[in-house]
């Protein structure tokens, strides 16, 4: 009898063991991995729930290595986003009330996007061969609302399909202090970027090419600066855009290939250009009137025929080709 007592105090051990392994297992299945890398805390995802549940403010999150996250199957699941810091909308802009940090899967005209709103000191890096996609044509990848201090190192992304009419590849509205660096954005249905209401924006060491509608729309945007990035490929309308900006500064960027009927830029306030190389038709430059020009980091202006010497350089993902598509 006493046996029988300890065998089952045995078998009554090991089963609470593997429960807790097991939900231990679910959990990190649901959340990632949480991981130290050089001192700081990180959280690593492979899938798009996990990816989706580690979004918060004061959060880096590490798209693990060969992964590619797409979006979408999540972004159309209800029940993943009726929780207290998950919403499920059909706009942002008539829900969102207070400052609390909120993911939302917002609707769109032919699907549903992500939309973060409130996020302060995020960080989502990709390790390597790392890539965020969504489907809908007319849904950006991420949409920053309100946020402060984040940023994106190290990405492909893009969408699945290339569209018009809505939807670029990342946006910011109403926020301060972010950051794109090092990153590759493809095939949106309009704009690589797309920035309104923002102050002390960068965009660093990144590729934007094969857009739809152009490069960049911004709109009432202060401190916004473009360094070491390439821009090529890109069609159809005018391919820079900005209306009432102030501070808007071009450093080291490369214009190339773009479509040759689009005009080049649209200012409604000066901007700068600092060491670019502009290689477009010189009657379809735009708003070169409200260009200023460094002496000391003078420009290079150059005709269409030059279009086939342009050699890729060392600008986004340090694992993507010049068409976006990696080194795999």
């Amino acid at each position: 009898m006493k046996r029988t007592s300890i065998f089952l105090k045995v078998v009554m051990a090991l089963a609470v063991v593997f429960s807790a392994t097991t939900v231990a297992k679910a959990q990190l299945g649901s959340f990632g991995e949480t991981i130290n890398r050089d001192g700081e805390e990180c959280i690593r995802v492979y899938t798009a729930e996990q990816f989706i549940n580690a979004l918060g403010s004061n959060r880096h999150i590490l798209v693990a290595k060969n992964t590619e996250i797409n979006l979408t199957p999540v972004l159309n699941s209800e029940s993943m986003f009726r929780t207290r810091f998950k919403m499920w909308m059909p706009d942002v802009s008539e829900g969102i009330e207070d400052d609390r940090p909120t993911v939302v899967s917002e609707s769109v005209f032919d699907g549903r996007q992500l939309s973060l709103v409130n996020m302060k000191n995020l960080i989502i890096e990709g390790e390597y061969h790392s890539r965020i996609v969504v489907e809908p044509r007319y849904a950006y990848c991420i949409n920053f609302i309100k946020c402060e201090d984040c940023k994106v190192i190290n990405l492909t992304m893009g969408h699945t399909e290339g569209g018009y009419c809505d939807g670029g590849v990342i946006g910011f509205l109403r926020g301060k202090n972010n950051i794109v660096s090092t990153c590759d954005l493809y095939g949106c249905g309009t704009y690589g970027l797309q920035l309104i209401e923002t102050k002390n924006f960068t965009l660093y060491n990144s590729n934007i090419h094969d857009c739809t509608y152009g490069i960049l729309f911004m709109r009432d945007c202060d401190e916004t600066r473009f360094v070491h990035c390439d821009f090529f490929d890109n069609k159809e309308f005018t391919l820079v855009e900005a209306y009432d900006c102030i501070n808007a500064e071009f450093e080291d960027c490369r214009f190339y290939r773009n479509w040759e009927d689009s005009k080049l830029f649209y200012f409604t306030k000066e901007f700068t250009l600092l060491g670019c190389e502009v290689y477009h038709p010189t009657n379809r430059l735009g708003t070169m009137s409200l260009c200023k020009q460094n002496g000391n980091q003078p420009n290079n202006f150059k005709s269409n025929a030059s279009y086939t010497n342009v050699e890729k350089r060392d600008v986004g993902p340090d694992n993507v080709q010049a068409d976006g598509r990696g080194d795999d």
